[in-house]
């Protein structure tokens, strides 16, 4: 069982799954991979999770970030 537990997966306009963001027992959130939260048995199912759309594939940098 994981110690982890699925939020939401943030999708591409494509429909390409960028992240999944989950949660641990103590409230830190971090991004996975997709196929590093099926293979890490992260519940509930990847299919289950809401979906929140972005329109950026990697995190703004620099000073023009905000």
């Amino acid at each position: 069982m994981s110690e982890f537990t699925g939020i939401h997966r943030e999708v591409l306009e494509d429909g390409t799954i960028k992240h999944v963001l989950v949660r641990d027992a103590a409230g830190h959130e971090q991004a996975k991979a997709a196929k590093d939260y099926i293979s890490e048995g992260i519940q509930p199912a990847l299919d289950d999770l809401p979906e929140v759309p972005t329109d950026h594939e990697f995190p703004k940098t620099g000073k023009d970030n905000g």
